[in-house]
């Protein structure tokens, strides 16, 4: 495997109010994305240098594309040009690692933002966060599968889990991870573990959270209502709202229960158990 310091990256970047543009690439090119970032006027999305030739081929026809090509050593220079402060409820924010904590009253996540899902920009992020606070309790166990940036397993970990498995499939992340973990003063009560989240076997945790596409979600669902003995709530994004209809069918065909659903932009998050 290349070394991270090694490897290349390339943004595709479009104004916000091309909604066509922007559902063209989150509905054929999702499963390519390694993260995603929103300035005031733009959106940007990031993917593996490997795959440029072939998502450059499929857009060639279509305008308003902006392609750059990203090295790791400009990648945070570049991201504290424009990363602000997320304000995830009234209570909870996320803030990059050079910013400076001035209202004590508020809880804070701290990160730098690397190339893993999880700089909190994404509303899918948003959503679970949101949603886990409203579920979690003290001492709950928490599965967080596709941990990325780990941004998920820390918030869980602030508001009362006892232990949070964390599960990623690439293991670029794994620097980022543990950065965001130290910045959080976390040194225990977690595990990282690298592996597919579709071929562990232990899914008995009180809380769930799946951040993650909706053909993994497909595959997931059933291995959890197989293996698991007792009854988690389970905290489904990376789901556009256009997927939702076809999630809730298999949601209803394995005998889940809907506890909740909230959407935010053009994502949905659906809480079930």
């Amino acid at each position: 495997m290349k070394n991270i310091s090694q490897k290349k990256w390339f943004s595709i970047s479009m104004k916000l109010n091309h909604k066509e543009n922007i559902n063209f690439l989150y509905h054929n090119f999702y499963d390519y994305m390694i993260g995603t970032n929103q300035t005031d006027t733009e959106l940007i999305f990031y993917f593996d240098k490997e795959s440029r030739a072939f998502i450059q081929n499929a857009i060639i026809n279509k305008s308003d594309f902006v392609i750059e090509e990203i090295n790791y050593e400009n990648w945070h220079s570049n991201y504290e040009k424009y990363y602000k402060p997320i304000q995830v409820n009234e209570k909870l924010m996320i803030v990059p690692d050079w910013h400076q904590i001035n209202n004590q009253k508020k809880d804070y996540i701290k990160i730098t933002p690397g190339m893993a899902f999880g700089t909190g920009s994404h509303e899918t992020t948003q959503l679970v966060i949101t949603n886990m606070i409203k579920h979690i309790k003290i001492g709950h166990s928490v599965l967080d599968l596709g941990s990325g940036s780990g941004i998920l397993s820390i918030a869980a970990l602030k508001y009362g889990a006892s232990h949070v498995s964390c599960i990623e499939y690439d293991h670029d992340c794994k620097e980022n991870f543990l950065n965001n973990m130290k910045l959080n003063h976390i040194n225990t009560n977690y595990s990282l573990s690298f592996d597919d989240v579709l071929t562990i076997d232990n899914y008995n945790h009180d809380l769930i959270l799946a951040n993650i596409n909706k053909n993994i979600l497909i595959d997931l669902l059933p291995r959890i209502k197989k293996l698991t003995t007792n009854t988690p709530i389970i905290i489904l994004s990376g789901l556009l709202i256009s997927d939702a209809d076809e999630m809730v069918s298999l949601i209803q065909e394995l005998d889940f229960s809907i506890i909740e659903k909230e959407e935010k932009g053009e994502w949905i998050c659906i809480v079930i158990n």
